[in-house]
């Protein structure tokens, strides 16, 4: 190879302090041998001249060119020094871009890790593709990704903190279900940290670790209705201010209205819900927004109730329900306050015993349930949001029995800002032509 082929090679290889020797193809994979300049080399002891005691070649697998898998045959030099009294008899050369007795290149490992992170692939996946073992990638994954984890300006500016649970392990023999708790930031989106438990100790712990400041610039609180929760926040963010949003208030309802059409069903017909029943055929729309039902929906609702729901229990259920959405669809404080007023003397008077747990509920959490008009509207959707991607990863993962390894799964997906380069476009759209 000529020198001017020999230094596009090396530009192309892109290891500075390399010089391509040969590249081969052989059975799909590309193989390109590599050594570093030749040059005088004093030992590191007493500085005498050494001596060459071989070239020996180290294989390390490198990110993949032309979609072809790489293979860096390093054509090494060993030494060794030719003085007597000198305690180093031998050693070899060593580079920052291979690490001693490494099946993988520094910037490979880098890849790797960025690939199990940004792009969610799987451990397993991205082991394959490199041609190496899953503790050595998952190795990659955590000397690359722990670092940025742990990194204490990942947590800074938060103001407004929302937390809710998730499971991560299922139950078998040994145990019950395992939950986690997430702490996201939601004005960002980015998930803080992941502890196990769902309990107020597990929550607190965590807040404990944090520095006074950073709790002192935490305002707002959001979470589902978890007494736990709002216990371990009341002992560290005294200060903020608790929020339960519309999506916990909803859900809540609309669990309520289930419970009443399963026991008004099983109390007139006699069984559970079938495909032509009536109330059964409407058990959608009946979770269904009322303002954002059509025509016909209006009508099968009505045409469902009408046949199934003889007392009219489930009716003032799916009423109560709404009632409670006005809450939240006031425009002031005061109308909330109203339409919440409205909300508890339709449970009472109902004669549902759903209702009036549900009323009970909403007393218990009157407070964060206002507290959703003084803050502008805050919501738990980031925090369902990072939900979504936990799902994800639990699902490409096909599961985690290691909760270090899921942790930190979790927050070099949804906890890390990458800052990966966009490739640029290699062909602009063409501006259009000027009259």
């Amino acid at each position: 190879m000529g020198s001017e082929g020999s230094a596009s090679a090396v530009r192309l290889l892109g290891l500075e302090g390399f010089e391509v020797l040969e590249v081969e193809q052989v059975d799909r994979e590309l193989r390109v041998w590599v050594q570093t300049p030749a040059r005088p080399v004093g030992c590191p002891s007493c500085g005498v001249r050494a001596e060459s005691k071989g070239r020996p070649v180290v294989r390390v697998r490198d990110e993949p060119a032309c979609g072809r898998p790489v293979v860096v045959c390093w054509v090494k030099r060993r030494w060794r020094c030719p003085e007597r009294a000198c305690p180093r008899r031998s050693w070899t050369e060593t580079s920052p871009h291979v690490a001693p007795r490494a099946s993988l290149t520094a910037r490979a490992r880098r890849e790797i890790c960025r690939r199990v992170g940004e792009d969610a692939d799987s451990v397993a996946e991205v082991a394959r593709a490199y041609g190496v073992g899953w503790h050595t990638a998952m190795g990659a994954v955590a000397e690359h990704g722990a670092p940025k984890v742990d990194d204490p300006a990942r947590l800074a500016g938060v103001a407004a903190l929302g937390m809710d649970e998730t499971s991560w392990l299922r139950a078998n023999r040994c145990h019950h279900t395992l939950y986690v708790s997430g702490l996201v930031d939601t004005a960002s989106g980015r998930l803080l940290d992941v502890v196990p438990d769902r309990t107020a100790k597990a929550v607190a712990d965590w807040l404990a670790r944090r520095d006074p400041a950073w709790l002192a610039a935490v305002g707002i609180v959001t979470l589902d209705p978890h007494r736990g929760y709002a216990q371990a926040v009341g002992v560290h963010l005294g200060h903020a201010t608790l929020v339960v949003d519309h999506f916990h208030a909803a859900a809540l309802a609309n669990r309520m209205v289930d419970d009443v059409r399963r026991r008004v069903q099983q109390a007139t017909l006699g069984h559970r819900g079938r495909k032509r029943d009536p109330l059964y055929r409407v058990r959608r729309l009946l979770l269904t927004a009322a303002d954002e039902l059509t025509a016909a929906g209006w009508a099968r609702l009505a045409g469902g109730l009408a046949g199934g729901d003889r007392d009219g229990q489930l009716t003032a259920a799916w009423q109560l329900k709404e009632l409670l959405r006005e809450v939240y669809r006031a425009r002031s404080l005061d109308d909330a306050r109203d339409a919440l007023a409205l909300f508890y003397r339709w449970a009472d008077d109902s004669g549902v015993p759903e209702c009036r747990q549900l009323a009970g509920t909403v007393r218990r959490w009157e407070d964060e349930i206002l507290a959703w008009h003084t803050t502008g509207g805050a919501s738990n959707g980031p925090i369902e949001a990072v939900n979504l991607a936990v799902k994800r990863i639990k699902r490409v993962g096909r599961g985690f029995r290691n909760f270090g390894n899921y942790r930190l799964r979790l927050l070099l997906h949804c906890g890390v800002d990458w800052h990966t380069p966009r490739t640029a476009r290699l062909r602009a759209r063409a501006p259009r032509s000027v009259a």
